[in-house]
Order: structure tokens, then C-alpha cells, then sequence
């Protein structure tokens, strides 16, 4: 990813963070004294995938650096975090005990996603680099995440092809960004082994201009938990 496309996404961190009023965030990732400039960093979102997780509240080493807490199918938006050997732990809302610990690396000037996934009782983070061409007005750019915990491979249509995702998608695995036109696409995720039809999703507008991740997310068996098997069309990044 150039220089370019770091710059807009510093530009566009600091517009988010300032519209949440987030000066906690900023004290905690930089610890940056009043005029001194802001040091190298690394951009990172963070996913809530894990359909029966309760809200969680994120911290540094430092402290809490989300002012609301985080729930099932929202994100913590692209943010700065310092570079190198970082650590974040997950809390239940208000609660004393870490649900989940993690330590990662994070590289100067690249941007990253996070996924929390798996079940509550067996949470996990996983961390991606977000590398992506630049999309134009008649183009966005897409990649598939497959975050269910109890569906196995599946096969993903769009407008009844398996391109440009390929012909299977296993848990966890988080595709490449592809161009896809702009336009309403037609989503459907059927079982690999079976061939069964899991989900159809009608009419999901795909603007250009536009990066996207598409998030298969929730539960194929309701006796798992009420967050049922279902689709969401994140947005990424707006050229």
C-alpha cells in the first residue's frame, strides 16, 4: 500500500476519531505530549465476530481505549496504534476478568484488521494486513471473510458464479480484496460437502470508490445461539 493510501487512511482515522470524540484513544495508542508529532504507526480496525460474546470493552497495556463498549457485528473503527510488540486484552463490559488476551506485531505505515471469532467459551483474535488496489467509480474492491464458527467449507455465489472468491471458503479463511463492479449482487452460500443452500441474500448494492469486506458471521444451528447464519457488507474505506 503507498504513501498515498496510508495518508488517506491517517486522514480519515483522525476525522472518525475526532467525530467519536475519542482523545482517550489517542492518550492511550500514543501517549503524545501537546505539540510534539505524532510518531510512527500502524492502522488497525477490530471486528466483534463471535456470535454468542458478551460487549467488550478493549485495553492497551495502558487502558481502555474504546468509549463504547464493542458488540456482536460492530467495529472499532481504523485507529493508530503504536508500532511493534503490542498487546490487547478483551473484558466483559464493566467486568474485572479478561475474556481473551493477545499479543501481535504491528508494522510501521500498514493497515490491519482484527477478528474476534470462535465461540465466547473459546475466543480468538485474528489479525490480517489490509492490502487493496485502488478501487474507481465503477469498481469497488471486496474480499470475503468466513467467521462462523459452525459452518465448515462453503461455496460463496455472486449473482450465481463462485467468482472471484473461488470454489471453497473453510472457517476463518479471510480472501484477498478482488474488484467487482459496482452495482446489486446477489449473495448465496451453499455447504461444499452437501451442496445444500445455506443463505441467499438479495439486492446488496456495491458502490465504486469503495473497499468492502463481506462477512459470513453468526450460527448454521440455532441451537448454538440466536445470532443466526447471516451476511454483512462492511465498508473498509471510502476513496
Amino acid at each position: 500500500m503507498n504513501t498515498k493510501k496510508i495518508n488517506m487512511i491517517r486522514g480519515k482515522a483522525f476525522g472518525i476519531m475526532l467525530t467519536l470524540s475519542s482523545v482517550l484513544l489517542m492518550t492511550a495508542c500514543f501517549d503524545n505530549d501537546e505539540g510534539q508529532p505524532i510518531p510512527p504507526s500502524a492502522f488497525l480496525s477490530i471486528y466483534h465476530a463471535s456470535p454468542d460474546a458478551p460487549l467488550l470493552d478493549i485495553h492497551t497495556e495502558a487502558t481502555r481505549i474504546n468509549n463504547n463498549p464493542l458488540e456482536y457485528s460492530a467495529t472499532f473503527p481504523y485507529s493508530p496504534f503504536h508500532i511493534g510488540n503490542r498487546k490487547l486484552r478483551f473484558k466483559p463490559h464493566n467486568a474485572a476478568n479478561v475474556l481473551l488476551e493477545t499479543e501481535f506485531t504491528l508494522e510501521q505505515d500498514k493497515v490491519y484488521s482484527m477478528f474476534l471469532v470462535n465461540k465466547a467459551s473459546e475466543i480468538d483474535a485474528v489479525k490480517v494486513e489490509d492490502i487493496w488496489e485502488e478501487p474507481d467509480s465503477d469498481n469497488a474492491q471486496v474480499r470475503l471473510a468466513h467467521l462462523s464458527p459452525d459452518t465448515e467449507e462453503i461455496e460463496v455465489l455472486i449473482n450465481e458464479t463462485s467468482l472471484p472468491f473461488g470454489e471453497k471458503n473453510e472457517y476463518l479463511e479471510i480472501t484477498d480484496f478482488e474488484s467487482i463492479a459496482k452495482g446489486t449482487i446477489k449473495v448465496t452460500l451453499k455447504s461444499k460437502t452437501s451442496g445444500e443452500t445455506l443463505l441467499t441474500v438479495n439486492d446488496i448494492e456495491i458502490r465504486g470508490n469503495r473497499v468492502y469486506t463481506l462477512v459470513v458471521r453468526g450460527f448454521s444451528d440455532p441451537a448454538n445461539g440466536n445470532n443466526n447464519l447471516s451476511l454483512q457488507l462492511l465498508t473498509n474505506f471510502i476513496k
